[in-house]
């Protein structure tokens, strides 16, 4: 399959989890169209103020790889810088959070993988 950024449906969530701002969310891949564990593959872009709230994974873990930009990851209480090349994984029973207080855009390849 193959897929064109003109098809991607993109979706804005307001305070997504309990966040600030919104952010914007690329389906990069249909859910109809995921591998059966797959519930999600998206681009997630989160502009100066923005955050996606704390939120814990349960039979599920989330992948977060940054394409662009910096942030602040909360990754299960420890805080750290989050810049362009860092992955981290939130394991099922875990939690995270993400936040961007600078001027360029935060982008985030994002993918949540059932257990």
């Amino acid at each position: 399959m193959f897929y064109k950024p003109e098809e991607m449906k993109v979706e804005p969530r307001v305070r997504l989890r309990d966040g600030f701002g919104t952010t914007e969310i690329v389906h990069l891949v249909p859910k109809e169209d995921l591998p059966e564990k797959t519930r999600m593959f998206a681009l997630m872009c989160l502009d100066k103020g923005c955050s996606i709230g704390r939120h814990e994974h349960k039979n599920e873990s989330e992948i977060y790889y940054v394409v662009e930009g910096e942030g602040i990851l909360n990754d299960n209480g420890i805080i750290r810088p989050f810049r362009k090349g860092d992955c981290h994984i939130c394991p099922s029973g875990s939690f995270h959070a993400v936040s961007n207080e600078n001027d360029e855009t935060l982008k985030i390849v994002a993918a949540i993988i059932l257990d």
